[in-house]
């Protein structure tokens, strides 16, 4: 007779579940990020030689199927986790089917909205950080609700460029133009920023006894801060250089509008390299996340939630 904590089992599994419809996911992503035509980009509207893009886009296809074997490597391991004396029989593809059953039985469950509660206030509110530390709350919630909400517009902006060609994102006084890609993506980005700024400053000045500080929390901090830094100094740039694609009040690019205060004019060929440099470095954080502690930002709230599930299950068995 097994021993195990039946908990431990069903964990497992929705874990496994949850990794699969994330594969799924990223599987489409990478499909439509190699059909879109990417004609209204910065880059393209900058006037610069089109092999920028279709290199972009072949490194982006790359970048998410590097994504989605991290995730199928990380599904492996747990996979590998002992469940249960009576289930080591199972192979890696039943508990795979198992798994996504049981996720999917959750998904469309009446319970459903309650558990979706729980998530929103617990992962993606950060109540319990709150009541922890208001002052790391602040600095989690600037990233975590920065990073929210980049890939939402990056999402609204893609669509209506790419796939709907909306006037309204085109037309330079278009709203959304002005509001989406000019000053919610300033809004977010410096939310990002500020987050990034309070965790550096945390580990790096006040560095509390508790708090471990390794070479990869390094990189990952480092990565982060050339990205997102190096996406206003791009706009910047581009702002300063009269690009058609970076015109915008200095109220909507308002951060972008800074930089570009004390950054050169440059040529359209210049602005491409620097825009192709950026856009490297952007896809070797995406496939870096999985394989990083980074990978918490995905796993530690879905995890939270599993706990939640299997607690409540309990409690009703």
């Amino acid at each position: 007779m097994s021993n195990e904590n039946p908990a431990k089992k069903k964990y497992l599994f929705d874990m496994i579940g949850v990794f699969f419809i994330l594969l799924i996911i990223m599987s489409v992503f990478t499909i439509i990020v190699l059909t879109l035509p990417y004609d209204n980009t910065y880059i393209r509207e900058s006037g610069a030689n089109g092999n920028y893009i279709q290199i972009f886009a072949v490194m982006a296809a790359a970048t998410i199927i590097i994504f989605i074997a991290g995730l199928f490597y990380n599904a492996m391991i747990w996979m590998e986790g002992k469940i249960s004396n009576d289930d080591r029989h199972l192979t890696r593809s039943r508990k795979l089917l198992m798994s996504t059953s049981r996720m999917l039985k959750i998904i469309f469950s009446r319970d459903f909205g309650r558990h979706l509660r729980i998530f929103i206030v617990d992962s993606i509110i950060l109540k319990k950080l709150w009541e922890i530390s208001k002052i790391r709350w602040f600095f989690h919630a600037m990233i975590l609700f920065g990073f929210i909400g980049i890939f939402i517009l990056d999402l609204i902006a893609t669509a209506a460029l790419e796939i709907f060609h909306t006037d309204a994102f085109i037309d330079p006084n278009g709203l959304g133009k002005l509001w989406i890609r000019d000053f919610g993506f300033d809004l977010f980005g410096l939310m990002i920023m500020i987050g990034l700024f309070g965790a550096v400053i945390r580990r790096f000045v006040f560095r509390p006894k508790q708090l471990v500080t390794g070479q990869e929390d390094l990189l990952s901090i480092l990565l982060l801060l050339i990205v997102i830094v190096g996406g206003f100094l791009q706009e910047g740039i581009g702002m300063a250089s009269g690009l058609p694609s970076h015109a915008s009040p200095d109220e909507y690019s308002f951060v972008g509008a800074s930089f570009a205060y004390f950054l050169p004019a440059v040529s359209q060929e210049v602005y491409a390299q620097l825009w192709f440099v950026h856009a490297v470095a952007s896809l070797v954080f995406i496939a870096y996340i999985p394989f990083s502690k980074l990978f918490h930002l995905f796993a530690a709230p879905l995890a939270n939630q599993i706990n939640e599930i299997i607690r409540g299950r309990e409690e009703i068995g």
